[in-house]
């Protein structure tokens, strides 16, 4: 061996293995000393993310691109000034993917103290399991950053994720602890609007304490889908915003506009507007009126601009950026949007900051940066307008449509039912019938109200899609004790009502109410008829004004004498449909047919109930409240027929099927003349068989369907 092989071996040896450790903590020293990359949040998502295969339905190269709307609330993530982040955007749109790039930004390039909470434990805990963990396991940059501590176990647990200089806390929003018992940087809220208020305040208010210590770089974010109007906390936050909004241009003429459902949405109808077809349905520009084909709209997608819309005083003028905008289109003006905004850095990657059209000056501050965003923002084929429109046609009841304002507009809702209601209208809407029994009526349901001298009852005929007729309204006077007042509502409901072409109906089946003075007599009479559907019910206890359904889920065909429990009825939103229906002007599904005989007493009892907003334990409910010296006897016995109906479908009837069973058509109906004018009711009583006492005994099992043809 040569002497300068000697000399090179020997050196190897004498460089291992110290030197190696010395080498390597110099390059750790140079890397520590190195500032990260001055990237902004999509571009590190972009660069860095490797999106998990069992966190969606698509895996592989992250790209910001490919959900574009999401790129300006990512950009304010690192805008400068930006220190609060209020995004109030529809369902599966940009909310989780926004926490997640924050969340990935931070662990790797600038490491701090972070806290993710979500309304319950139940949901941090789903939440890390689902989407953090798998998020951090398919990011290389992420997986050997995460749990790397001397105690591995400690470092990576379900609620809590350590890394090189900070921690990742996910938890619960019910409990103070969670939110107070350590210092944050960053707060990432999800989902605000299912925040229940704590004994110390507000959640939000409490976590937003955690952050004082970091005041010069702190972000807090709160993400959610709205709810009802004045009830929302993420519409709360994003009208305390600077309230962004999101532009795109027309694929044929290049004018920027504003996507609206209500204004750019349209599709092909019916010679008479009440056909319609919503799988034509297309954005249109509003300056050329072209619709685009969706491969159109998805190139316009591309094209996204966030804008601040927040009005503000400036030089003396009140002054709203929206519509400067388009008063200077209108106008013709060469460059609209530099007369309305300014861009921040470029126009292709930052918000256009509004500016005073008198002395150009950024009018509004972008401490707090809000963006709102409907589904015509997304990509997915499910979104698309024809998709939409379906979803807006189908929604023909309150839930439905506050469920679509919510999830597809991403705005929150008003309810119509808090709007009150004149009982003069309905009654100015009576009718008069050719029969007791109206043509439209494929069953007949009664509700009984029992007070302490007397019991009121109504007689309601259903028709196709819950369309109504009162058919009848009875008093008997007397205590529910007495057996001669029990045995004249026992003939009653055994009752035959007729139609014009000599039909018979009976009542199929009633809900009496159990509460009052008189519990005992009134169980043992729904007891013995059991049997008739002949049901007792107990409206549920509403304080906090929850939302069950009408008829409890729990099959009532397995309750018996022996074990017997009235029917726990959800009045709450029995009586939200009952407002809707009330509010229906046209006859159709829902609509409420009155009778002549119909008072202005009945429909002032009708129409007693307000929706007020009440605030119990710092938590807002909507509650059904009677105001003082006003009576409701009209509105119980509704909520109680309506129970009824409800309790059969619940044994499989149809109503739709029955109405082709029997026949049941709707005409037009002769409106009551004006109150002045004398009318005569054309209804003639039939009276069935009399029965003087309530059977003895116990009375046979029928089917449905018997009953149901027992009036045939």
């Amino acid at each position: 061996m040569s002497i300068s092989s000697s000399t090179s071996s020997a050196s190897r040896c004498s460089t291992s293995p110290e030197t190696e450790k010395a080498e390597r903590l110099r390059r750790a020293a140079r890397r520590g000393w190195t500032p990260p990359p001055r990237i902004s949040l999509p571009e590190w998502a972009d660069r860095f993310r490797v999106l998990a295969r069992e966190a969606g339905s698509t895996s592989g190269k992250y790209r910001t691109g490919r959900v574009e709307i999401a790129r300006g609330p990512m950009l304010a993530a690192t805008e400068p000034g930006v220190r609060k982040i209020s995004a109030m955007v529809a369902t599966q749109l940009l909310k989780t993917t926004l926490i997640e790039n924050i969340v990935g930004f931070h662990v790797h390039l600038d490491p701090c103290p972070m806290l993710i909470v979500q309304p319950k434990d139940a949901a941090a805990e789903q939440f890390s399991k689902e989407r953090v963990g798998p998020f951090i396991k398919a990011t290389p940059a992420l997986r050997k950053l995460v749990g790397q501590t001397k105690s591995r176990d400690a470092g990576d647990t379900i609620d809590y994720k350590a890394f090189p200089g900070g921690f990742l806390g996910i938890v619960g929003a019910g409990s103070p602890d969670n939110l107070a018992r350590r210092p944050v940087r960053i707060v990432l809220c999800d989902e605000v609007d299912k925040y229940l208020p704590l004994k110390e305040g507000d959640p939000l208010a409490i976590v937003e304490e955690r952050q004082a210590t970091f005041d010069s770089n702190s972000l807090n974010v709160a993400v959610c889908s709205p709810t009802v109007t004045g009830e929302s906390k993420i519409e709360v936050r994003y009208l305390a915003s600077d309230q962004r909004r999101a532009s795109v241009e027309c694929p044929e003429c290049g004018h920027r506009q504003f996507p609206d459902f209500f204004t750019h949405v349209h599709w092909d109808k019916g010679a008479d507007d009440n056909s319609h077809r919503p799988e034509t349905a297309r954005v249109y520009c509003e300056k050329c009126g072209v619709g685009w084909t969706e491969g159109q709209r998805l190139r316009a997608l591309t094209t996204i601009r966030w804008h601040q819309t927040r009005p503000f005083q400036c030089c003396d003028q009140w002054q709203v950026p929206q519509e400067a905008y388009t008063a200077a289109v209108t106008e013709g003006h060469p460059d609209p949007l530099g007369l309305v905004w300014d861009w921040w850095e470029s126009p292709r990657h930052a918000v256009y900051r509004a500016r005073c059209r008198e002395c150009g000056d950024w009018a509004v501050s972008n401490e707090h940066a809000g963006f709102q965003a409907g589904k015509l923002f997304s990509p997915w084929a499910n979104d698309a307008p024809p998709r939409q429109a379906a979803k807006w046609l189908a929604a023909t009841d309150e839930d439905g449509k506050q469920t679509f304002y919510n999830t597809q507009l991403a705005r929150t809702y008003r309810q119509n039912v808090g709007k009150a209601m004149n009982p003069d209208t309905l009654t100015a809407r009576r009718e008069i019938w050719a029969a007791q029994v109206p043509d439209g009526v494929a069953v007949i349901t009664c509700g009984i109200d029992v007070q302490d001298y007397r019991v009121e009852l109504e007689t309601v005929g259903w028709g196709r899609d819950e369309e109504s007729w009162s058919i009848d309204y009875e008093i008997f006077d007397g205590e529910f004790d007495d057996p001669r007042l029990q045995a004249r509502l026992d003939e009653y409901l055994q009752k035959k009502f007729y139609r014009a072409d000599g039909r018979p109906f009976a009542i199929h089946a009633a809900c009496i109410d159990t509460g009052g003075h008189h519990t005992n007599a009134v169980y043992e009479f729904a007891k013995a008829r059991l049997g008739r559907f002949i049901w007792g019910v107990k409206g549920e206890s509403a304080r906090t004004g929850q939302r069950n359904p009408v008829w409890p889920t729990k099959r009532p065909s397995s309750r018996s004498k022996k074990t017997y429990r009235p029917i726990i009825v959800g009045v709450n939103a029995a009586k939200d449909t009952i407002r809707n229906y009330l509010g229906k002007d046209q006859p159709g599904p829902g609509y409420m047919h009155f009778n002549v005989d119909r008072d202005a007493i009945y429909f002032a009892q009708l129409t007693a109930e307000q929706i007020v907003l009440k605030v119990i334990g710092g938590q807002k409910f909507r509650i059904w409240e009677l105001p003082g010296g006003r009576a409701n006897e009209a509105l119980d016995c509704r909520v109680y027929a309506y129970a009824a109906l409800h309790g059969l479908m619940h044994r499989n009837f149809k109503l739709n099927r029955e109405a082709d069973r029997v026949g049941a058509t709707v005409e037009g109906q002769t409106i009551l003349p004006p109150p002045d004018t004398p009318a005569v009711a054309t209804n003639t009583e039939a009276t069935g068989p009399t029965i003087t006492a309530a059977p003895a005994e116990r009375p046979k099992k029928r089917s449905l369907g018997a009953m149901l043809a027992r009036g045939a």
